[in-house]
């Protein structure tokens, strides 16, 4: 069923290919799927044809043009999220931490200002803070890319008509909070919206609009971890497009969409957290699909990643995989770290007791399936012991954690989630970013031209060609 469905899927994207040659896009999609590599793309579908929790044929894989971006900024041959971004927004290429800026420094301009100066609206998404970035690099130029409010500030005057988020990033020393900005947003003239409910009447909005989780948070829950009344990134898309196509449906648009939140799997190692990001990344890509139906011969929609994450290994070492021993997991390491303290380490010193070794396997059993549905060796039982007692043995740190570039993991909780990430076949080479080369999908009016592109400054200037913006 699986190799059927996608047969059908690549004949029907080949048609509309075919029909797109000599065609300028009206409707630009442009999807960046952050930390995405090949193999978290492949890992996916695997994960969901064994678990059921996604569909077994990623819907971009197959698309009619699919190619492999090199991501090299001018610094290092493994990038940063600014780098990269700066060189999927602009085309130039410049050092890690740079966002809209040369290798000298110098401004440089990017889609949304083109597409603006062209007369077309211009959208900007992420399931991250609004003013991290991915998403800076469609609207800021700024030297490094931890001055959130600088970069905060540079939005209030950007040329993004309809822009979405977390939230904002806020610096630890400013004494600025998040609301500080939504109210200089406002005070801009910008509408301040927050979760979907609000999100409903936005075809009618005039003016420039911001949209926001609709809870406190400057980025939205992983997928995994998520409840009813979280926000969702395809509430953003759907949002997007609705406000987009009321107020530019003659003259066109350029809609940039970033899934932010496989990068942090990737960094955590947490396998299940990212594969299941990667899905809610696709079900959002899912609705410029539809939208492509109803104006097939003026949309593009590509996809690509601004570099990979945690170099991830499909095998870990065996010749078999079993992602099905990943079904046990209904939550990602960071929100089963807070359930971890929260059981075994109370606030209360007074209230804590130490646990057994056979309560923690009890933890592990009930949320990730460990000694359950997943068989543990005498050998990995025993390597885990060892890190129980380092922890709440009579000279254990309790506290004991492990970190990467957006949380703090219980150890416990990391070694736990890395065997059953090893036991499911996806090994993990490091928690940071990797230099391969990343997937470019590309579907839609025009998808022809990028054939030949193979590196990621190329992409920028290709689109701006195509749908005829000013540079």
């Amino acid at each position: 069923m699986k190799r059927v469905l996608g047969i059908l899927l690549a004949t029907f994207f080949a048609l509309s290919l075919w029909a797109s040659e000599g065609a300028a896009p009206k409707y630009v999609f442009y999807f960046i799927g952050d930390g995405m590599g090949v193999n978290q793309v492949f890992g996916a579908a695997e994960y969901n044809e064994a678990t059921g929790y996604g569909p077994a044929v990623i819907n971009f894989s197959q698309f009619p043009v699919r190619g492999f971006v090199t991501t090299v900024s001018t610094s290092s041959l493994v990038t940063d999220s600014a780098a990269a971004g700066t060189a999927l927004a602009t085309g130039v290429k410049t050092y890690n931490s740079a966002i809209g800026l040369n290798r000298d420094e110098q401004p440089v301009s990017n889609l949304s200002e083109w597409a603006k100066a062209a007369g077309f609206g211009t959208g900007v998404a992420t399931t991250v803070g609004i003013n991290h970035a991915t998403p800076a690099s469609f609207i800021a130029h700024t030297r490094v890319r931890g001055n959130y409010e600088d970069i905060a500030i540079q939005y209030m005057t950007a040329p993004v008509d309809f822009a979405a988020g977390g939230g904002f990033i806020t610096e630890k020393n400013s004494g600025h909070s998040p609301a500080y900005f939504e109210d200089m947003a406002r005070n801009a003239g910008i509408a301040v919206l927050h979760g979907p409910q609000q999100f409903k009447d936005i075809a009618s909005r005039s003016g420039r609009v911001l949209c926001l989780s609709g809870k406190a948070q400057n980025s939205l829950p992983y997928a995994i971890d998520r409840r009813e009344d979280d926000t969702t990134l395809s509430d953003f898309v759907s949002a997007g497009i609705s406000y987009l196509w009321a107020h530019y449906a003659d003259k066109g648009f350029f809609f940039m969409v970033e899934g932010g939140k496989i990068d942090n799997g990737g960094h955590a190692n947490d396998a299940a957290a990212c594969f299941q990001e990667l899905n809610d990344f696709a079900s959002a890509i899912d609705l410029a699909l539809d939208f492509y139906e109803q104006h097939p011969e003026e949309t593009l929609i590509l996809v690509t990643a601004d570099h990979e994450t945690g170099g991830l290994m499909l095998g870990s070492g065996q010749y078999e995989m079993h992602p099905e021993r990943l079904a046990g997991q209904h939550m990602s390491m960071d929100a089963l770290t807070a359930l971890f303290r929260k059981t075994f380490l109370p606030e209360n010193e007074a209230d804590y007791v130490t646990p057994s070794w056979e309560q923690v396997k009890a933890f592990f059993r009930e949320h990730l399936g460990l000694w359950d549905s997943v068989e543990v060796d005498e050998k990995a039982d025993e390597a885990l012991q060892e890190v129980y007692h380092s922890i709440f043995g009579l000279e254990g740190n309790r506290n004991s954690s492990v970190e990467n570039l957006y949380s703090s993991n219980s150890r416990m909780v990391t070694a736990a989630v890395g065997y059953l990430n090893k036991a499911a076949g996806f090994g993990w080479s490091f928690g940071s970013h990797s230099g391969s080369p990343v997937g470019l999908y590309v579907t839609g009016c025009g998808a022809e031209a990028f054939v030949t592109v193979k590196d990621n400054a190329q992409i920028a200037p290709t689109i701006a060609r195509l749908a005829g913006y000013k540079r």
